[in-house]
């Protein structure tokens, strides 16, 4: 134990678990372009509040954005008012708050786990916590998770804390009514979700116990927390016309409780499914854990637990089941809902770690736990392995109306170094980290999983993922508008760059947020060429593979010619776009209002 003991104690453990994730993380969030759909319209309502100086009501170009609430975007426009240039079109500076709120929530997932299962356990747990890939990967996009798991696990410590001592201390509940409010600024009532059934397991596991809920009925701790919400929440009523909870609630909310949201649907189970990869490399230890907890609280009689209550353990089963089964019931499902889950079942892992290391066999259960751990490593490994991206090129390519594979693969073709010492290196950690967990050497499987998803995680986030041009849509149809200088704003020598884009057939967030607010795309773009020579440069953006262009972009060649405007075209570019698997073929246009002589 005498290298847990070195790490975990003194400020080094701290500055260790935060240096963890945010430097697992931190590749993707500057090497990333501007994701769909959901990074790119948080921060397109981010960069508005500072376009506008509106600090209340959320919008998306000129629509109501009546969804979340408003404190991600303050805490975002804050962070690119800080860090952002010129027009503020970075991506990377909206992505700084969800990047520190990850560090921040791993060290929260150790104050926690030091007072639930001690102090060697916790250090585990955390850095499975804080390595995990679903944790690292929300690092990198700009949306609530990253804040949200750090004030879910902040308040969760407090609640525990109350649990544990059975005290009342004022203190941990008026801290946790303030953690409460701002969480419930990010993301609204998931927090309280969280925490709420948490508290009523406990209640019906503790024969209706609940003594140690009674601080958190002091009247100053709810006010507080209402405080913290309410004059925002009444100023955008204000500002929506009444329409901000209609839209919040009664849409947004309702949808996702109701349906499956936006096509995100999926059966039970779907989120046990996925966790060999987004739980990796935790998934190495989870089975033990999950068989260790279970013993240790079905029967009274065994060994003693040492340092760590009881109740400690229950308090951690309650967090974890409950929000698992409702996440797993709930009818939209998304991969990073489960995240409010993950501190718990890491804790769990982490004592179950050190448990084993005592002596504990769990000869089973260490072999099913080994295989998951397998099955996700070689489902990270494949995702990042450059001939799984051949052959998904090569079955995408097929897809194109206006275009043969051929054309379309000639133009993707290799693109980038994928430098793959890397992604060699993480397999060999993968095989360490199994062989460990089979011969009962839990330090070494530990450090080897860790090891592993560092160095996958990097690779994809380094080589991999940034250079997959042919999937981002908006990049490639930035290359055709720098064809035809059709970049917003930018000057390419002595051609003048268009004030924005009018597109056709595109209508993608990432479109907006990258190129700029005033950009157009459908229904609002204009199908008729303007008659005021100074408003020139127009540039079009064409999806050619929309159904409905062809014969909208006639008619602005149409409009184009009866006015005598000279165009340039750029060549075809082909992109997948992801958000909806769609094929697309982008071709710039630019028209100029006077013709040059011949």
């Amino acid at each position: 134990m005498g290298w847990i003991d070195r790490l975990s104690t003194g400020w080094k453990a701290w500055v260790l678990l935060f240096a963890l994730t945010i430097t697992a993380g931190a590749p993707g969030v500057f090497n990333l372009p501007a994701l769909d759909r959901d990074e790119s319209r948080f921060a397109q309502a981010s960069k508005q509040y500072l376009e506008t100086g509106d600090y209340i009501t959320i919008r998306y170009q000129d629509e109501y954005r009546n969804k979340k609430p408003a404190g991600i975007h303050w805490l975002q426009a804050g962070s690119s008012a800080a860090l952002g240039e010129g027009e503020r079109l970075d991506i990377w500076t909206y992505r700084v708050p969800n990047w520190i709120g990850v560090g921040l929530a791993t060290m929260a997932c150790f104050w926690l786990g030091i007072a639930a299962v001690g102090r060697r356990s916790a250090f585990i747990g955390a850095v499975l916590f804080g390595s995990s890939m679903l944790l690292t990967s929300e690092a990198h996009i700009s949306k609530t998770d990253g804040v949200l798991i750090f004030l879910i696990t902040l308040q969760m410590g407090f609640l525990l804390r109350l649990y544990l001592r059975k005290d009342n201390d004022r203190r941990n509940a008026i801290a946790f009514w303030v953690v409460h409010g701002a969480g419930f600024l990010i993301k609204g009532p998931v927090i309280t979700l969280v925490a709420g059934m948490t508290m009523l397991v406990l209640w019906l596991w503790d024969r209706r116990d609940h003594h140690w809920m009674k601080s958190l009925a002091w009247w100053p701790g709810p006010l507080i927390s209402v405080l913290m919400v309410l004059p925002w929440f009444i100023l955008i009523q204000i500002a929506t016309q009444g329409t901000y909870v209609e839209g919040a609630v009664g849409k947004d909310l309702k949808d996702k409780l109701v349906s499956a949201s936006e096509g995100h649907g999926g059966l039970p189970g779907y989120h046990l499914l996925h966790l060999p990869a987004w739980f990796f490399p935790g998934v190495l230890l989870t089975v033990p854990a999950i068989l260790l907890t279970w013993r240790y609280l079905r029967h009274r009689t065994l060994e003693s637990l040492g340092d760590v209550d009881r109740d400690a353990l229950k308090f951690l089963v309650a967090w974890l089941v409950t929000t698992w089964i409702f996440f797993e019931l709930l009818l939209t499902k998304l991969s990073h809902y489960i995240l409010p889950a993950y501190p718990a079942l890491a804790l769990l892992c982490g004592w179950g770690a050190l448990k084993l290391m005592e002596g504990n066999r769990a000869p089973v259960s260490r072999y099913v736990s080994t295989l998951l751990f397998l099955v996700g490593g070689v489902a990270l490994a494949g995702f990042t392995a450059p001939w799984v991206v051949d052959l998904l090129q090569a079955d995408k390519a097929g897809d194109f109306r206006t275009a043969t594979a051929e054309q379309v693969m000639a133009q993707w073709g290799p693109d980038g170094d994928y430098a793959m010492y890397l992604w060699w290196a993480g397999i060999a950690a993968v095989i360490l980290a199994a062989i460990a967990m089979i011969v009962r050497r839990i330090g070494w499987a530990v450090t080897g999983g860790v090891a592993a998803a560092l160095l996958l995680g990097w690779q994809a986030r380094i080589y991999v993922l940034p250079n997959q041009t042919w999937i981002q849509a908006t990049e490639t149809a930035k290359l055709a508008l720098e064809e035809v200088c059709g970049i917003p704003r930018k000057d390419c020598g002595e051609t003048k760059g268009p004030d924005r884009v009018l597109a056709l057939g595109y209508a993608e967030p990432s479109y907006v947020m990258t190129l700029g607010t005033q950009n157009l795309h459908p229904p609002e773009t204009p199908l008729d060429m303007p008659e005021d020579a100074a408003v020139y440069p127009v540039v079009y953006l064409v999806n050619l593979e929309d159904p409905g262009v062809p014969d909208q972009f006639a008619r602005v060649e149409a409009s184009a010619e009866a006015l005598g405007r000279c165009s340039t075209r750029s060549e075809p570019y082909y992109a997948l776009n992801y958000s909806n698997n769609d094929p697309t073929a982008f071709i710039a246009v630019r028209y100029e209002a006077d013709c040059p002589a011949s």
